[in-house]
């Protein structure tokens, strides 16, 4: 009688194996990691400031004409870290 059952057991299992799909092997997938790097010193230092020396006329032009080299030249530097991040 155990015979009987072993082999009944046997035949059962070895009817699984061929009703089973085939397992397909795991594909390889690339993933993109972004790294932060962190900006130069000479980008992130503050913009400059003009300071006023007196009250006349010419001092508000050379103050006018400071204040706008002291903002292009900050303007140029944010404009770097722009394209900093745009780079892939």
């Amino acid at each position: 009688m155990r015979c009987l059952a072993l082999t009944l057991l046997l035949l059962v299992l070895a009817a699984c194996r061929g009703t089973c799909p085939d397992i397909k092997p795991p594909e390889i997938v690339e993933v993109v990691v972004e790294r932060y790097v962190p900006l130069p010193a000479d980008l992130t230092r503050p913009c400059g400031d003009t300071a006023k020396r007196n009250n006349t006329v010419s001092e508000a032009v050379r103050l006018a004409n400071a204040r706008k080299a002291d903002r292009d030249e900050c303007n140029a530097r944010m404009t770097q870290i722009r394209e900093l991040g745009e780079s892939p």
